[in-house]
């Protein structure tokens, strides 16, 4: 379950806290399917030893460990309605329950969804049937059969009751974490010699540590295990549904890819780095677990798409998610790892749609990143997307920041210029006009060429205070 942490909180603090509450709690509803039917697929993935399947439209006995948990659930789900963060656009909230809806089959009732504007890439349904989608998800899925992979992977957590298993694990986990300490605390007092004060973390530290660390480990997720089961569940269920079985792996593998973009060296080192908070299998492994999962259910081959059957795919998804691009865009830009935001615009791009709006942001990814050659390449994204009709009014008043900023004044004014002619009521108006005669007053006149044999006039100093890229 996730809570909706306010918009006034930092977002890594807000991000935090949702995923702990999630962790607590997150689990989905989906489809049925006969497991018997599929014995190849579910020996392969272990499904035949995952909990049974819930009954759909089944509640628990309100008195017991599952109610308590579907009450807690109730709660989260209340703020989640009235939080700030949540996207109600009625269109947008549709299309996500619509394609829960068929990966769902006969859970489909079962299940609440809605959309947050939160820039990180989550999706999650409790056990009561409450469920999230993040827009960085969104925004980062291609095709609506990468969003039905994700939909029904959670599925997979709800309909076997992997919330209530996990939170049996945990209580579990947790009783023989304090036993061992205790027992461990014992032995290590036992063992020091009579007389003598030695306290017990001098023998047991690492120990302790060790076992404080697992029972976290299981507090923080799902095992690996049961998020390998989920995986071939979200497989599974989108194929029942009749979409594409390709997208688990291709989601993964661009998540990779992503990782790798970041500008920072600890989360490039994620993909590779395995520690005991690693609840979910490492990236390369769900690919090829998939991939196994998807030649069996194809009879020995992967699923394919031709060239323009995928681009098709990516355009019917992009229209439904056109309207909120820009905003999502400009929540990642928040995340500041401009690198990654970069690897997603690029991949955004690579249909030729919406290229006004995605140079945009990708000059607003490099001008914000600032490195020595950021802003020669912000320039030039700012450029081609005044090129196309979607490039948003703004893309001349930043054009302008960053000539000034490389001291070309009189390109920056003419930017500026062109930014009030197309939005001569914007609210910051009037502080374009006045860098405007900022400029003008701080940039010399041209002087006229000295006449033959004169020394030549002493060059001017840079308009922009001394700004350089």
């Amino acid at each position: 379950m996730l809570m909706t942490p306010s918009r006034r909180r930092p977002w890594i603090h807000g991000a935090a806290t949702a995923l702990m509450q999630a962790s607590l709690l997150a689990s989905v509803a989906l489809p049925a399917l006969s497991l018997p039917a599929m014995a190849q697929e579910a020996q392969a993935a272990n499904l035949d030893r995952d909990m049974p399947e819930r009954i759909p439209g089944a509640q628990p006995d309100p008195k017991s460990l599952e109610g308590g948990i579907w009450a807690d659930a109730a709660k989260a789900e209340r703020q989640a309605k009235t939080s700030g963060e949540r996207d109600t656009d009625p269109a947008l909230e549709a299309y996500v329950s619509g394609v829960e809806a068929k990966v769902a089959g006969p859970f489909a009732g079962d299940i609440r969804m809605y959309v947050m504007d939160r820039p990180f890439f989550n999706a999650s349904v409790s056990p009561n049937g409450y469920g999230e989608v993040w827009s960085g998800l969104l925004l980062r899925c291609e095709t609506e059969d990468e969003l039905a992979f994700v939909l029904g992977h959670e599925t997979g957590h709800f309909r076997h009751s992997h919330g209530l298993k996990r939170y049996q694990e945990v209580k579990t986990g947790t009783n023989t974490a304090m036993v061992a300490m205790l027992v461990i605390g014992v032995a290590a007092a036992a063992s020091a010699p009579a007389g003598t004060y030695r306290p017990s973390g001098n023998y047991s530290g690492a120990v302790v540590d060790l076992t404080y660390l697992g029972t976290i480990a299981v507090l923080m997720g799902y095992s690996r295990d049961t998020e390998a089961q989920a995986d071939a569940y979200g497989l599974i269920y989108e194929n029942k549904a009749g979409y594409f079985t390709g997208s688990g792996a291709a989601l993964w593998s661009r998540m990779i890819e992503e990782t790798q973009a970041s500008d920072y060296e600890k989360v490039r080192r994620l993909p590779t780095r395995t520690n005991v908070f690693g609840s979910h299998p490492l990236e390369s492994e769900r690919i090829t677990q998939l991939n196994a999962l998807d030649r069996q259910l194809h009879g020995g081959t992967l699923a394919t798409r031709g060239t323009a059957e995928a681009k098709a795919a990516r355009a019917a998804y992009r229209a439904h998610v056109r309207p909120y691009l820009g905003r999502w865009l400009k929540d990642d830009l928040r995340r500041q790892d401009y690198g990654q935001t970069l690897y997603l615009i690029d991949h955004l791009s690579a249909d030729g749609e919406d290229a006004g709006l995605l140079n945009f942001y990708r000059g607003e990814a490099l001008r914000l990143r600032g490195h020595t050659d950021d802003l020669p390449q912000a320039l030039a994204a700012y450029k081609a997307a005044l090129k196309s009709p979607d490039a948003p009014v703004e893309t001349w008043r930043q054009l302008g920041d960053v000539y000034r900023h490389t001291g070309q004044t009189a390109e920056a004014q003419d930017a500026y210029r062109a930014y009030l002619a197309a939005a001569p009521t914007a609210g910051d108006a009037w502080m374009i006009r006045d860098e405007i005669d900022t400029i003008a007053k701080t940039t010399p006149a041209e002087t006229p060429a000295p006449a033959s044999g004169a020394a030549p006039a002493p060059e001017a100093a840079p308009s922009n205070g001394g700004a350089t890229t």
